[in-house]
Parts: structure tokens; C-alpha cells; sequence
């Protein structure tokens, strides 16, 4: 029986490991392909984690390799795991963490994300990059000084 297809893969800052199996994701971004990743400085390398969770698995006795890749908007990939085991549950969902780290100068665009299992794709979905906004920079939860620290 093949691996499953992935259910569903979150973008965020990081990821923080919590007891009884939980995560607590830190600067959520969004679930694939509906991501837009504003950044600040284009020039700076761009930290992203990649939480992405698949059904249980039937046949545990195959043994279950992959690879998690990442191409810039010009289709040329930019970071790709080592092949490695996949742990897998008949009982259970799994979960796969992923830290990237995407080297600046960087383009804004789609990028692609593919997580490969025994050769075959198992999950194909798009994130977009793009440089922030002036506006969108802006923290709108508190008032703005005035010139002279008056707030306004």
C-alpha cells in the first residue's frame, strides 16, 4: 500500500516542541497554498518552518524515505533535506517539522514546496514571498507619537 498524500502544510516562524506531543507554532503564516510571507529586508535570510501532517499509514512495515524540497519563483531549488526514514502510525496521524532557510538575496514570487516519499510525490503546493509594504510594516495597535512624543 503507498504512502498517503499530505493533509494539510502550515507555514510559520517556528516551531516549539510541547509535552504530550503537542507544538506550539510561533508566528503563524498560514496553511499552503494560501501563504503570503511579507518580509521587511530581501537581503536578509528568511527563517520558515514547515509543519505538514499526513493520515495514518497502514502498511508500517514498508519503510518510508523522503525528501523536502523548496525552488525559488525561477524553478531552481533553493534547499532540500537529506533522504530521511519517515516515522509512521497505523493508529495515528503523522507530523513532519521542517526548518528551512531560504538565503538572501531572494526573489519575490511563488515558490514550490515538495515533500517526496519512496520516489513519489506527496505533496506539490505553493507559498508566496514578497517584500512588504510600507503600510503593512506598520503596527496599527497603538497610537503613533507626534512629532515632539505626543501621542496622536
Amino acid at each position: 500500500m503507498p504512502f498517503p498524500n499530505f493533509n494539510y502544510c502550515i507555514i510559520c516562524e517556528g516551531i516549539r516542541p510541547e509535552i504530550g506531543g503537542k507544538l506550539t507554532l510561533l508566528g503563524y503564516y498560514g496553511i499552503t497554498p494560501f501563504v503570503q510571507v511579507l518580509v521587511v529586508n530581501p537581503n536578509i535570510a528568511l527563517g520558515l518552518c514547515f509543519v505538514v501532517g499526513f493520515p495514518p499509514v497502514e502498511d508500517t512495515g514498508t519503510v518510508y524515505q523522503g525528501t523536502f524540497s523548496v525552488s525559488n519563483p525561477s524553478g531552481s531549488t533553493i534547499f532540500q533535506t537529506p533522504l530521511a526514514k519517515i516515522k509512521v502510525s497505523s493508529a495515528g496521524s503523522g507530523i513532519l517539522g521542517v526548518n528551512c532557510v531560504i538565503a538572501s538575496p531572494y526573489e519575490s514570487g511563488t515558490y514550490h514546496l515538495r515533500i517526496h516519499i519512496n520516489n513519489e510525490v506527496k505533496l506539490d503546493s505553493v507559498f508566496q514571498i514578497r517584500t512588504a509594504t510600507q503600510a503593512e510594516m506598520g503596527f496599527s495597535g497603538l497610537p503613533t507619537p507626534e512629532p515632539g512624543g505626543k501621542p496622536n
